[in-house]
């Protein structure tokens, strides 16, 4: 299938299936899908092509070229995951959503111990201020030129808002766990909405599992973010699907005066990944740090493109990328910092490292910057290479075997980006994930209670 048919056969989809995808949804989401399929059609007519770093499993025909199912009818799952599910990350009391497919379900833990000020809900039950609200943020991004978000646009039929209201800080996380569960082939558009108002704080996780793993999905997310003055957001997103999976996830922030925004992206299992993250730091003395940490072995392909605007004066931003590729599996890196005119006082530093553990992976990179402004401070870089060999076999002569020398070195290759995890419960189980993760077990949530696992243990559940 060439890239062409790949994208058209959605545009088709969406027309003979009209009355299915605007079904109670004709005064709030019909526009979007609108402007999805104006998107899709541009794309298809003038020509897309990806980023010089993007590995082929993450083209569009790799991508959604598939003869993916759409649950137009909205077919609901047939299992009760939310009663189901237990945290995987031990000891953390989350306010816990699932999305089952691209259905949204709250918990009961959600429903009891949402505090004062802050709205988790469904996109379709979503009427007045907080519609205008959402529908707002949803239209700044309605014209993307990537395909993957154009295709989202233009199937989307729910998604997960979260808001919280001025001077709210959240103690607890919002953790947003994304479930794959279907007998046949499906393609999965997903839709998450996070606005800070002013002062407040608040936390996101998001999950990615697959209980039917030799089934394949395809996970189209875009990921809306708006952090209003003063305000602070985490964004946390660690995936952990199968080797059918492919998914692509899109990032999309802007940050007003002295807002804070970290984002950590995680990638321990999967098939292709492609990864778009955009931040425009639109206010003066807005802070940003963006980080990520992929794994990948036998033939994943996982690519992340980072796309950051400074905007506005003495703004600061931090961007720590790092990659360990095993077996004959590939990657990319993409960075972009434009500081525009006017931006003076600019603080920014990006670093992209790599390790081959094996001679047949392959990992592309092109960190880039665009200066348009005096009175800055920029710097960006980027390194590829193996494991130091001397190091090898200096431990190797202590009596550490070479296998777990080399995961060992790795494991120590990847500790900085772990270390800057602010969220101290996840940081310390993302330790415990990677070292499983590369000592060949499986990286799953082992407290995961769903239709993959069996655990119930009650002091693993989130609260």
């Amino acid at each position: 299938m060439n890239r062409t048919d790949a994208l058209s056969q959605y545009l088709d989809l969406a027309d003979e299936n009209d009355a299915l995808l605007n079904k109670d949804l004709r005064r709030t989401l019909w526009h979007i899908h609108n402007f999805g399929e104006a998107a899709l059609g541009k794309i298809i007519a003038n020509g897309w092509t990806p980023a010089q770093t993007t590995p082929p499993m993450c083209y569009p025909e790799a991508l959604f070229g598939e003869d993916y199912g759409v649950n137009l009818a909205r077919v609901p799952m047939p299992a009760d995951v939310a009663a189901s599910f237990r945290c995987g990350v031990p000891k953390l009391s989350s306010l816990l959503a699932i999305v089952a497919n691209d259905a949204f379900t709250p918990t009961d833990a959600l429903s009891a111990n949402c505090p004062e000020g802050l709205t988790v809900t469904s996109l379709r039950s979503l009427e007045g201020e907080l519609w205008r609200d959402a529908e707002e943020m949803m239209m700044d991004r309605a014209d993307s030129p990537s395909p993957g978000a154009a295709i989202n646009s233009l199937l989307l039929q729910d998604g997960v808002y979260i808001r919280t209201e001025a001077g709210t800080e959240v103690e607890k996380a919002v953790q947003v766990v994304n479930l794959f569960n279907s007998p046949v082939p499906l393609l999965t558009p997903r839709r998450v909405l996070v606005h800070a108002m002013p002062g407040s704080k608040v936390r996101v996780l998001l999950c990615d599992h697959s209980q039917t793993p030799s089934v394949a999905h395809c996970n189209i997310e875009v990921v809306d973010v708006w952090v209003e003055e003063d305000a602070s957001v985490e964004i946390y997103d660690i995936e952990e699907s199968s080797a059918n999976t492919r998914r692509s996830w899109h990032l999309n922030v802007v940050q007003c005066a002295g807002s804070s925004l970290s984002v950590d992206t995680f990638f321990l299992a999967g098939g292709a990944s492609q990864n778009n993250i955009t931040v425009a730091l639109a206010g003066p003395r807005a802070h940003t740090r963006l980080g990520g940490l992929a794994i990948t072995s036998g033939s994943q392909q996982v690519d992340t493109q980072v796309q950051l605007y400074h905007r506005a004066p003495h703004c600061d931003s931090r961007q720590l990328f790092k990659s360990a590729l095993f077996d004959t599996s590939r990657g990319g890196f993409g960075g972009c910092i434009v500081v525009d005119n006017g931006a003076v006082g600019t603080d920014a530093a990006q670093s992209n490292r790599n390790m081959l553990a094996d001679p047949g992976t392959h990992m592309a990179t092109a960190p880039q910057l665009e200066i348009y402004c005096d009175d800055v401070k920029c710097s960006h870089g980027a390194t590829t290479g193996q494991l130091d060999e001397r190091a090898l076999f200096y431990m190797q002569t202590r009596g550490i075997p070479a296998e777990e020398a080399r995961r060992m070195l790795t494991q120590a290759f990847m500790a900085d980006v772990v270390d800057n995890i602010s969220f101290e419960v996840l940081r310390q189980r993302m330790h415990v994930l990677v070292e499983k993760r590369l000592s060949g077990a499986s990286a799953s949530c082992d407290t995961c209670a769903t239709a993959c696992h069996g655990d119930t243990n009650p002091e693993t559940v989130a609260e």
